[in-house]
């Protein structure tokens, strides 16, 4: 029984007529009937009863009806779900990110790719950068947002954003006053950090950027992530120096300065298996730079 025959059959069930059932799939009568004696005879049934004045319905071939016309509505349902699914519409995409990377631009893509893609499930996975690369090449994660550098075998990274370093300082301290602060007049303060193995890129960069400035940052604490790190400036625990996007969390007690004789910028990456991403991947990518470029206008 093929998905033609049960077409052909609808037609002449709904009509009961097989001249304008047969007119109505555009074949010539006889072939058409020809069709529906051998689907009759595959099945061992009779399905229509004719006479010179009319055609009817058997009992079974009102009970195929049903069905056939179950069953060719589930066809068209699994190929659109099929097409959709290979367009990225359909399905789950599993995106991993750093801690250090969950605020800013992440919330506006998920938001968006949410509101356009409502048809796939969006797992996000918060794990450290170091564990991010076996996940993707392992089939574990679809896509990941990351702090720069980032380097694994397999994957693929591309640059989405890149923003300068402020100074996150408490609102009490003696130079929250100041428009700007050079960064090698911090040299004897205390510093709040992310650990290494947590956001390895971002603290390296931190790093280096004050070794240029002519000191090592003294880490008084650590904490793996922004809320954790700008709750801790808040409470004096020290300074930080974040990306300008970490503003958007609004802490009540800290403020965030321009930084001067600082080299160095916080850059996200955009990172998948394989030399191209999965359609799903791909779409997110989209929506990514879509929100950053918007970001980046307001």
């Amino acid at each position: 029984m093929e998905f033609r025959q049960l077409q052909l059959f609808v037609a002449v069930a709904e009509e009961l007529h097989f001249g304008r059932a047969a007119s109505r799939i555009g074949m010539a009568q006889p072939p058409f009937s020809q069709q529906i004696r051998r689907l009759e005879a595959e099945l061992g049934v009779t399905l229509l009863t004719r006479t010179s004045r009319r055609v009817a319905l058997t009992a079974a071939g009102a009970r195929l009806l049903e069905e056939a016309r179950s069953l060719l509505a589930r066809r068209v349902d699994v190929i659109t779900s099929i097409q959709r699914a290979a367009h990225g519409e359909t399905g789950t995409l599993r995106v991993g990110f750093a801690a250090s990377s969950a605020f800013g631009v992440l919330p506006a893509i998920v938001s968006r790719y949410r509101e356009r893609f409502p048809h796939v499930t969006l797992e996000l996975d918060d794990r450290e950068s170091l564990n991010v690369g076996a996940a993707l090449v392992g089939g574990e994660l679809d896509v990941a947002i990351l702090r720069a550098p980032f380097r694994h075998p397999g994957v693929t990274t591309e640059r989405l954003l890149s923003e300068p370093f402020a100074l996150a300082l408490p609102s009490a301290h003696p130079r929250a006053e100041q428009r700007a602060i050079t960064l090698s007049t911090l040299a004897n303060e205390p510093f709040v950090l992310f650990p290494r193995h947590s956001a390895p890129g971002l603290h390296d960069t931190v790093t280096s950027m004050c070794l240029a400035a002519g000191f090592s940052p003294r880490v008084v604490q650590e904490a793996s992530s922004w809320p954790s790190v700008i709750g801790l400036v808040e409470a004096g625990m020290g300074l930080t120096l974040a990306p300008t996007s970490a503003q958007a969390l609004k802490p009540r007690g800290v403020v965030f300065r321009p930084l001067r004789g600082a080299h160095g910028q916080a850059e996200l990456t955009l990172a998948y298996p394989g030399p191209q991403p999965s359609p799903a991947a791909a779409r997110f990518r989209a929506l990514a730079h879509e929100a950053v470029a918007r970001t980046r206008a307001h």
